[in-house]
C-alpha cells in the first residue's frame, strides 16, 4: 500500500507540473476576453483538479496494467510463430483498443453532417486493426520502416488530392486521434513485447513505429468510406456554452461523470476480457500477477473518468466560447500568436505523451532524454496550432498546408535515422490526444463559427496538423543527431603517426 501511495504522489506532482502551466494560460485568456462568471470560472478550476488527479491515477494504472498486458500478449504472439494466428489477433487487438478510445468518441460526436458516430468509430477501428496487423508483420520480418511509411504517406497524399475536400481534414484528424491514452500504452508495449523475443541488435528499435503505421489505417479507411457518404461540407458545429449557475455546473459535471463511467467501462471491458481469455488459453499467468493487473485497470478506469470529465465539463465549452470571443474582439489578430502559446503548453498535459517519452528514454538507454522529446513535440504542436488558427481566420484550403508538409516529412524520412523516423511518427500520434480533441478543436471551431466558415473544411484538420508537425521537428533532430555522431567518430579516429626524421651529425 505504501508503494502505491508513493507512486501516486510522484505521479500527482508530475501531473500538476504538466497541467498547471496550461491552466494558467486559459485563466489569463478567460479573464481578458470573456465576461466573468463565478460558476463557469469555478467549473474550470474543478475541471483542472479533476484532470490532475485523473492523470496521476491513469499513469499509475497504465504502468501496472495495460503496459504489462500488451507486453505479455506481444511476446507470446511472437513466440507462437504462427503467421495467421498473429495477424488475426493483431487485428482484433487494434480494433478493440480503438473503437473504445475516449478521444475518438469525443471527435466522432463533434463531426457535423454524419448520421451516426458509429460510422466513424467502426471505420477508424477497422483501419487501425488492419494496419496494426501490418505493423506486426513489419516488426517480425524487419521490413524497412522508412520505406513503408514513405509509401503510406504518398498514398495518403494521392487520396487527399483525388477525394472530396469534405473529408480530407477529418481523415487526418482520425489518423491523429486514434492513438490516445488507452491505445498508446497497449500498442507500444505490444510492439516491444514482439521484439523482446527476437534476436538481433536492433530488436528493441523495431518496437517503435507500430503507432505510426496503426495511425495510417484510419485515414485511408475514412477516405474509402467517404466515397459512399454524403454530407454538407459547409455545415457548422454548434457552440457549447459555459455554465452560468451553480445548478448548471453541478448537473454538467454529474452528467459527464455518469457518461464517462459508461464510456470508459466500454473502453476497459473489451481489453480486459480479451486479456483474460488470452491468459486462460495461452499465458497461464499466476494469480498474483492478474490481481495486480486488475488493480491497475481500476486505477486506469477511475483516472480516465476524472480526466475526461474535467476536459469535457470545463475545457471544451471554455475553448469553444473563447475562440469565438477572441475572434470577435478588437484585437482579433492576437489569436494567431496565441495559437503558438496554446500549442506549446498543450502537450505537457497529454497523458499519452508522457508514456511515450518515458519509453523512448528507457529503450534508447538515455540517448534521447524525456525533456528533449517533450521540447521537440511541444515545438511541433505549437506550429501545428498556429497553422490551424491561420486556416480558420483566413479561410485557407487544408491542402495548401498539407501537401508541402507531407512532402517535407517524406524528404526528411529519407535522411533521418530509422529509429528517429519511427519515434517521430509515434510522437505525432501521441501528441494528438484528449486536449487536442476537447480544447484545440472546439477552440478552432469557435473561430470558424464566428467568421461564418464551414467547420468541416476550416476547423477540422487541426488534430491532423498536431499529428504531423512533431514528425518534422523530431526528424530534424534525428538528422542533427546523426551528423554530430558521425562528426564525433571522425574526431576520435586514431591519428596517423608522425614521420620521425633522423638527422645524422657525423
Amino acid at each position: 500500500m505504501k508503494n502505491y501511495f508513493k507512486d501516486y504522489s510522484e505521479k500527482f506532482k508530475e501531473s500538476a507540473k504538466s497541467i498547471l502551466p496550461f491552466f494558467a494560460i486559459i485563466v489569463a485568456l478567460y479573464l481578458i476576453f470573456m465576461s466573468f462568471n463565478i460558476w463557469s470560472f469555478l467549473a474550470l478550476i474543478i475541471a483542472t483538479l479533476l484532470m490532475i488527479v485523473g492523470m496521476s491515477l491513469f499513469s499509475v494504472g497504465v504502468d501496472m496494467s495495460t503496459m504489462k498486458m500488451g507486453g505479455y500478449v506481444g511476446s507470446h504472439l511472437s513466440k507462437s510463430r504462427k503467421m495467421s494466428f498473429m495477424i488475426i489477433y493483431s487485428f482484433i487487438l487494434g480494433f478493440i483498443v480503438t473503437i473504445a478510445e475516449p478521444d475518438l468518441m469525443v471527435l466522432a460526436e463533434q463531426v457535423p453532417g454524419i448520421s451516426s458516430k458509429w460510422i466513424i468509430l467502426l471505420t477508424v477501428s477497422a483501419g487501425t486493426g488492419l494496419f496494426l496487423a501490418l505493423s506486426t508483420l513489419r516488426t517480425l520480418f524487419r521490413w524497412n520502416i522508412k520505406t513503408i511509411l514513405i509509401a503510406c504517406y504518398i498514398g495518403l497524399l494521392v487520396f487527399a488530392i483525388l477525394c472530396s475536400a469534405n473529408y480530407i481534414p477529418l481523415a487526418f484528424d482520425c489518423e491523429g486521434i486514434t492513438t490516445g491514452p488507452v491505445s498508446v500504452p497497449f500498442i507500444m508495449s505490444f510492439g516491444l513485447g514482439v521484439c523482446a523475443v527476437r534476436s538481433g541488435k536492433n530488436n528493441q528499435d523495431d518496437g517503435f513505429g507500430l503507432i505510426a503505421l496503426a495511425s495510417v489505417g484510419p485515414a485511408l479507411a475514412i477516405f474509402i468510406v467517404s466515397l459512399f457518404l454524403r454530407s454538407d461540407a459547409t455545415t457548422t458545429s454548434e457552440i457549447v456554452h459555459t455554465v452560468t449557475t451553480a445548478g448548471e455546473m453541478g448537473l454538467g459535471i454529474g452528467h459527464e461523470v455518469l457518461n464517462y463511467m459508461k464510456e470508459v467501462f466500454i473502453v476497459i471491458l473489451p481489453i480486459f476480457v480479451f486479456f483474460l481469455v488470452y491468459n486462460f488459453m495461452y499465458l497461464k499467468l499466476p494469480k498474483q500477477a492478474l490481481i495486480r493487473i486488475f488493480i491497475g485497470l481500476l486505477y486506469t478506469y477511475i483516472g480516465l473518468i476524472l480526466f475526461l470529465t474535467g476536459v469535457a465539463s470545463g475545457y471544451l465549452p471554455t475553448a469553444n466560447e473563447l475562440g469565438a470571443a477572441i475572434a470577435g474582439s478588437s484585437v482579433w489578430w492576437i489569436i494567431i500568436p496565441l495559437g503558438l502559446i496554446i500549442g506549446f503548453f498543450l502537450v505537457f498535459a497529454e497523458p499519452a505523451v508522457h508514456v511515450l517519452n518515458k519509453q523512448v528514454e528507457d529503450i534508447t538507454e538515455g540517448i534521447i532524454k524525456q525533456k528533449t522529446m517533450q521540447m521537440s513535440i511541444s515545438i511541433g504542436v505549437a506550429i501545428a496550432v498556429f497553422l490551424s488558427v491561420l486556416r480558420a481566420v483566413f479561410e485557407i484550403n487544408f491542402l495548401w498546408f498539407l501537401i508541402p508538409l507531407v512532402l517535407i516529412i517524406i524528404c526528411l524520412s529519407v535522411f533521418a535515422p530509422s529509429l528517429f523516423v519511427s519515434i517521430a511518427f509515434d510522437s505525432g500520434g501521441t501528441a494528438a490526444g484528449a486536449l487536442s480533441c476537447s480544447f484545440v478543436l472546439p477552440f478552432i471551431i469557435g473561430i470558424a463559427n464566428y467568421f461564418g466558415y464551414g467547420t468541416m473544411l476550416y476547423a477540422f484538420g487541426a488534430i491532423g496538423f498536431i499529428a504531423l508537425m512533431p514528425v518534422v521537428v523530431i526528424e530534424i533532430m534525428g538528422i542533427r543527431y546523426q551528423y554530430v555522431k558521425n562528426k564525433a567518430k571522425k574526431t576520435t579516429k586514431v591519428k596517423p603517426k608522425t614521420t620521425v626524421v633522423i638527422y645524422d651529425f657525423e
